[in-house]
């Protein structure tokens, strides 16, 4: 084998020189080309006078030379002619490379001188010494490892200077000494070149052998690793039983007591022993000299032998356990009489202050041939304590596997039954005959739509991730119907390949009875048998969140029983009782379209109702709410009458969160109170002390919008790290001729009501960009502004143009504008604006979510929506200083950061907020700290006088 590689890489080696000597040939050839070329220049710098014969010479030797090295990069490829004849092609270029290169000499030094008389010998040295010097210089360096390719260049070219000393007698003998000299000293240098070539050859080819020496090695490793492998077999056998065995204990302990729990922790103790129990059977051999009466054990390596021991009459007998002596003796005794081929016994021996298990191979190998008594017998001892520990522990885990309160089962690779535990067929009403080889969902009922969708989905899991964990209802074929919970995991084997599924049934049918009941008293009244105030409020809080279009419209009704105290003072408790119950079953009878009715508590009740009804608006429901509550009430035998108060807030109008629509229902109620009950009253905003009768708000805003009373004010936002001002908030002013600078708070909400504020929004945004415009003309490029956007403008469909057309005319880009959006603004149409607030982000323009925190649904729009900056309300930054507060800040602004956004606090008025903000990693602040509201001006002065703030 070592001789065919050896013969292999000898033809690789030779291939790879032939390759290596055509690569040299071919850059001494261009080099040649190149001394030829510097011959010619250097003749015609000696002299003007054209010589024809070194003209022809030398394009005949270009064309040569070009000719072969074309032939030999195109034609001679290694890989189209065998190794043979690229060298034969090789050795004729150079030959002819030579006989042309003499012929030049030839001519250089016999017939230039003949035609052209101005070129002295001194001129035909150099002249041949320019050709011969290069080609001899590069012929040493690239042919020498073909040393016979040089000598094919030198002697010919050499040969004809070395006539001169034969053919012209009256040249000074210094030529001829110096010139043998100087051909010399090449023919020295290149055999020196060549030499050193051979080491270089030399060691690579002790290097090959290295290799191949390495190769070998690698070949035997490879052989006693797979060795190794086998007898790794059995251990790892063992360790695969243990694994699932494990398992099966990992997933019974979730639920259990503490005391299973205890019991849990040991087996995995245990569990962590049995996982080195290939490295604790170690096997040692031992030699007993019978004859000589001792006996030497040696360890894993034969060569080292642990210790010698002679021993005396009976004294081995005295090492075993009492219990295995009578069965020792009886089995030693037949095997050294030659009745057994072999002794095999398990069995303890007291070592190091205890009983070990130990496990012993023997044979008799040498017998006297006279009487046949045994003289030696060597044997194999093995540690088995570890084995017989682990035998233990896996009866336990049996036991536990049938003890246990738990429905265990075991799956195969196919999901179908191969073990089960008692409890489980308890649990399910099948016996283990029933169960054992059918399918996971064979003995389960499918008829149900949504059983066979769980069931698909527990397969479709248990494919991909190997594990499911769910809660369901079902119904087995015993006719038992459960509500349980299935955990099932899939156990591997060492190439990840699934062999088995473990899983645990509990029951949870009691537990859900009481969380059904449980459930029931935490959300309804008991007296009244309605919902109540908690769960009311929750219900509220998913028909706001819903993103529902039918209720888009809803009303919040409080009903308030009057004169309830005096009423039950006056019967008593029981006949209060009675009529609270009464009152819960007229609305529960004539209001079968309310979303929801509460009893929330003494005397209060709420109805939770959709006032997109085509029937009945919600004057009329509530009306009718009056006329039944009034009717008469019979109880002890006596006719009562009672009247109720309600309070009525409007969904959207009086508020879009349940804090805000509770007390605005609660304060509709007491005004209905004050009133004397029996009435009704809904909710309605006061009007500003402004919009008094003397002033028509609506004409006075839309004679303000027409004749340019607004003005724009910026608040100044400054960045924390860079210490400057990053921006402005774009904030709208009222300019009445009449009655001075009104503040926003005092027209916007009516504006809101009407189509005003779109204009107003239209307003803002294009003063804006013209004062962003503004600035850049004056030099100052970094600053963004922000301007509020209501959900008029989003959902009126104007804004995108709005936005293209203003950058468009004042030439600004998006990235110096930002767009606030509050939450009110996301509720509706959350795919329109979702779309539209993309298609924003497109033009570079920022979104900012403003007065973050004050809703119930903040969290949902920071994931659903394109936010790249949260604002922070000012009610929180007013609040800090309080350590409850202050966690709610430092939560948010965590949120915002770890979520990538921009985070910036609004309302900033103190040096303690400042300094929090600060601490907490917040952006930007933005605060009557820094600044007030300024006009254009007074904010362009500002930006040239604050251009670094200390933050």
């Amino acid at each position: 084998m070592n001789e065919t590689l050896d013969k292999k890489f000898k033809s690789i080696e030779q291939t790879i020189a032939t390759e290596n000597t055509t690569q040299m040939l071919k850059i001494f050839l261009v080099w040649a080309l190149f001394a030829s070329v510097n011959c010619l220049f250097v003749y015609h710098y000696f002299t003007t006078k054209e010589s024809s014969s070194l003209t022809t010479w030398f394009i005949c030797y270009s064309l040569s030379i070009l000719t072969g090295l074309i032939l030999t990069l195109i034609v001679f490829k290694p890989n189209q002619f065998s190794r043979q004849i690229i060298a034969l092609w090789n050795q004729g270029l150079c030959i002819f490379t030579s006989l042309l290169l003499a012929t030049g000499v030839y001519v250089i030094n016999y017939i230039i001188p003949v035609e052209n008389p101005e070129i002295n010998l001194v001129k035909v040295l150099l002249l041949s010494g320019v050709l011969l010097s290069i080609t001899y210089i590069f012929s040493i360096i690239y042919l020498t490892q073909k040393f016979q390719y040089f000598i094919y260049i030198f002697i010919p070219s050499s040969c004809v200077l070395l006539s001169k000393i034969f053919l012209e007698k009256d040249i000074s003998p210094a030529y001829y000494i110096i010139l043998e000299i100087c051909l010399l000293v090449v023919f020295i240098s290149a055999i020196l070149i060549k030499k050193q070539h051979d080491k270089i050859k030399n060691a690579t080819g002790q290097k090959q052998q290295l290799r191949n020496q390495i190769k070998q090695h690698i070949l035997n490793e490879k052989q006693l690793f797979n060795s190794l492998n086998l007898l790794a077999e059995k251990s790892q056998k063992i360790e695969n039983e243990l694994q699932l065995n494990n398992q099966l204990l990992e997933q019974k302990v979730k639920s259990r007591t503490f005391d299973v729990e205890q019991m849990n922790i040991r087996l995995e103790n245990h569990q962590q022993n049995l996982a080195f129990a290939h490295e604790a059977a170690d096997i040692n051999s031992w030699v007993w000299n019978i004859d000589k009466r001792t006996v030497e054990f040696f360890g894993p390596n034969q060569e080292n032998m642990i210790y010698q021991r002679t021993y005396q009459n009976n004294e081995i007998y005295n090492q075993i356990h009492p219990d295995d002596l009578k069965t020792y003796g009886k089995l030693i005794r037949a095997h050294l009489r030659g009745h057994t081929q072999r002794f095999e016994m398990s069995y303890r021996i007291y070592k190091n202050n205890q009983w070990l298990w130990f496990h012993d191979i023997g044979q008799v190998i040498a017998r006297n041939p006279k009487n046949n008594k045994p003289l030696r017998m060597v044997g194999i001892r093995r540690n088995i304590q570890q084995e017989k520990s682990d035998q233990e522990k896996l009866r336990l885990a049996a036991n536990v596997f049938n003890q246990v309160d738990e429905g265990v089962f075991v799956l195969d690779h196919n999901l179908c039954f191969v073990e089960v535990n008692h409890y489980f067929e308890k649990l399910i009403g099948l016996d283990e005959c029933q169960i054992i080889g059918k399918h996971l969902f064979d003995i389960t009922i499918n008829h149900h739509e949504e059983i066979r969708s769980l069931h698909t989905m527990m397969y479709q899991q248990l494919i991909q991730t190997g594990e499911f964990d769910a809660e369901a209802t079902e119904e087995f074929i015993s006719g038992k119907k459960l509500t349980i919970w299935t955990h099932i995991n899939a156990i591997t084997d060492e190439n990840n390949k699934v062999i088995h599924y473990v899983g645990i049934l509990t029951d949870l049918t009691e537990r859900k009875k009481q969380e059904k009941q449980l459930s029931y008293l935490q959300n309804y009244d008991t007296l009244t048998d309605l919902p109540n105030r908690l769960y009311f409020n929750n219900q509220l809080h998913q028909y706001l969140s819903k993103n529902i279009p039918s209720y888009k419209q809803l009303a919040v009704i409080r009903i308030n029983i009057d004169r309830f105290r005096f009423f039950n003072e006056y019967l008593s408790n029981h006949a209060g009782d009675e009529l609270l119950k009464q009152v819960a079953q007229r609305l529960r009878h004539f209001s079968p379209q309310a979303l929801l009715i509460s009893h929330l508590n003494n005397d209060d009740f709420a109805i939770i109702y959709n006032t997109n009804q085509k029937n009945q608006t919600i004057q009329q429901y509530c009306q009718m709410i009056l006329q039944k509550i009034s009717q008469p009430y019979f109880f002890n035998d006596q006719e009562h009458f009672i009247t109720v108060s309600i309070g009525v807030a409007l969904y959207p109008e009086h508020g879009r969160q349940i804090d805000s629509l509770n007390v605005h229902a609660e304060q509709a109620i007491a005004e209905a109170k004050q009133l004397g009950g029996n009435t009704i009253r809904i909710y309605s905003t006061k009007q500003p002390v402004l919009l008094d009768s003397n002033i028509n708000l609506d004409r006075d805003l839309r004679q303000a919008i027409k004749n340019n009373q607004f003005e724009v004010y910026y608040q100044p936002k400054i960045g924390v790290l860079s210490k400057s001002i990053v921006g402005f908030e774009a904030l709208i002013r009222w300019n009445h001729p009449v009655h001075g600078m009104i503040s926003p708070d005092a027209f916007l909400p009516y504006a809101e009501e009407s189509s005003l504020i779109s204009e107003i929004g239209y307003f803002v945004l294009n003063e804006t960009c013209k004062q962003i415009k503004s600035w850049q003309n004056q030099n100052i490029y970094d600053i963004s502004v922000s301007v509020n956007v209501v959900a008029q403008q989003i959902h009126r469909g104007r804004l995108l143009a709005d936005l293209k057309e203003a950058l468009e005319l004042y030439g600004i880009s998006g990235q110096h504008l930002e767009l606030e959006i509050t939450e009110s603004s996301l509720i509706d149409h959350s795919q329109n604006v979702e779309k539209l607030l993309s298609q924003i982000k497109e033009l570079g323009i920022l979104v900012a979510l403003d007065d973050f925190g004050t809703g119930y649904s903040s969290f949902a729009y920071l994931t659903r929506y394109p936010i790249d900056i949260l604002k922070i309300d000012k009610t929180f930054v007013n609040k800090i200083g309080d350590s409850r507060d202050e966690a709610i800040v430092t939560a948010m602004i965590a949120m915002g950061k770890s979520m990538g956004m921009r985070v910036i606090a609004e309302g900033v008025e103190t040096i303690q907020q400042v300094n929090f903000l600060k601490n907490q990693g917040c952006d930007e602040l933005q605060g009557y700290f820094f600044s007030k509201p300024l006009n254009a001006k007074e904010s362009t002065d500002y930006l040239n006088e604050h251009k670094l703030l200390t933050v």
